[in-house]
């Protein structure tokens, strides 16, 4: 065991300090300026990780968890931080991680509220004795924690929540709770679904469970039973639809919609301001588009226009959106990113591209497209800095600026931040 001091917080859960040996020791749950007794769990040969066993002086950048289920519950992992803390050191992480990219600016991190802005829950199931626990993994752990007095979920997930949690726990469910692999709840008020994702198709008495709680559960518009073998159930309750910057949207539960609603309206104001900036002549392409919301907000600056999505719930989500607007000119592909490259969309003038890769980032196969065919400009939308840093070299390299960077905290109480890029050619 030795006594070390707390620096700084790395991009993930650990905390980093300088063990006596002068290597550098990660650990998680530390906070900035924390004097803590460790232990030592691995000795690797450039550094050490290592636990906490008792805070000798405390950080004031450290509180006592809002969350009851903290730190066991691992879909949260900075909440023992003060939320302006956390965002301090999200920022700092940032600028470590982009300085030799030499981006112009910086811009400081936009706050979002830190309690109940998750409208996507997914749930996870172990069975333990007669009970069902439905929850996130543990940190570093496939067990199961329940998430019953959650914080970042929205308060109608909750509800459900609790609904199902009765439900799955009555002993006549038994057979359906050891035959679901996890449940997916989205809430876009008034749209609320729910989907059962099963590991064999249902039988007959399952499929009369899950039709029984979507007749107890009011609040829900639609309910799935999925497993390998296909969809098997789908039932349909008549509601609103979800409105979103002044529209209405169709967002299935397998699509893919930015969890932090207040977070993705300042993403998107952003977003068309930087491209109000620019005169557009050409076309716009936005590879993985998801629904389209930033393709059909942008679609008026431009010629032409093309949303390309591999995933087929959020490409039909498009097309649904679209049939209500008689005078949208996009052009929707179902198609893989890299498959793009070399066809008609990609030849003639090509004023813009919007990029929002997952978190793995951009291919190299994308990467050696778009050097082909060199937009004006560049926005890119990532949810990792760390994979952004090699595609914002890789675009550099290709003769472009990287002009500005905004950064926003979609989710407090975690290590994640979402940054929107902007790239300007020559």
């Amino acid at each position: 065991m030795q006594t070390v001091s707390i620096e700084k917080m790395t991009y993930g859960v650990d905390s980093l300090a300088h063990a006596d040996d002068g290597k550098v020791v990660f650990m998680p749950y530390g906070a900035p300026g924390d004097k803590v007794k460790i232990n030592i769990t691995e000795d690797k040969s450039d550094y050490l990780r290592g636990e906490i066993v008792e805070i000798i002086e405390q950080s004031p950048d450290r509180r006592n968890s809002p969350c009851p289920n903290f730190p066991e519950c691992g879909g949260c992992h900075w909440l023992h931080m003060k939320t302006e803390s956390q965002r301090r050191e999200k920022e700092e992480i940032l600028d470590f991680i982009l300085k030799p990219m030499a981006p112009g600016r910086i811009y400081p991190m936009e706050p979002l509220p830190d309690r109940g802005y998750r409208n996507k829950m997914e749930l996870k199931i172990a069975l333990d004795g007669d009970k069902v626990i439905l929850g996130n993994y543990k940190y570093r752990s496939h067990d199961v924690v329940s998430l019953r007095g959650c914080i970042v979920q929205c308060p109608a997930n909750l509800t459900v929540y609790d609904q199902l949690d009765t439900h799955m726990n009555s002993p006549q469910q038994r057979a359906l709770a050891e035959n679901t692999k996890n449940i997916i709840v989205r809430t876009l008020d008034p749209q609320q679904h729910c989907a059962f994702y099963l590991n064999t198709p249902p039988t007959q008495d399952m499929l009369v469970s899950m039709q029984a709680f979507f007749d107890e559960t009011e609040s829900l518009s639609r309910l799935e039973a999925h497993s390998d073998m296909g969809n098997h159930l789908t039932l349909v309750r008549e509601k609103g639809m979800f409105n979103f910057m002044k529209r209405n949207w169709r967002i299935s539960v397998n699509s893919f919609f930015q969890n932090n609603l207040e977070g993705a309206e300042a993403i998107l104001h952003t977003l068309i301001s930087l491209y109000q900036a620019y005169q557009h002549k050409g076309k716009f392409l936005d590879l993985y588009c998801g629904c389209g919301t930033q393709t059909f907000l942008l679609e008026s600056l431009f010629e032409e226009v093309y949303g390309v999505e591999s995933n087929i719930s959020s490409y039909q989500d498009a097309l649904a959106f679209q049939k209500t607007r008689p005078s949208s000119r996009a052009k929707f592909i179902c198609r893989k990113a890299e498959t793009i490259f070399n066809t008609p969309m990609t030849k003639g003038v090509i004023a813009a591209m919007h990029l929002n890769p997952p978190r793995t980032g951009i291919s190299q196969r994308v990467m050696h497209g778009l050097s082909g065919i060199k937009p004006r400009i560049i926005t890119y939308l990532s949810c990792n800095p760390t994979t952004f840093k090699r595609d914002a070299k890789a675009i550099r390299q290709m003769g472009y600026k990287l002009e500005s960077v905004y950064s926003f905290d979609l989710f407090p109480g975690t290590f994640h931040m979402e940054t929107l890029s902007l790239f300007v050619r020559g």
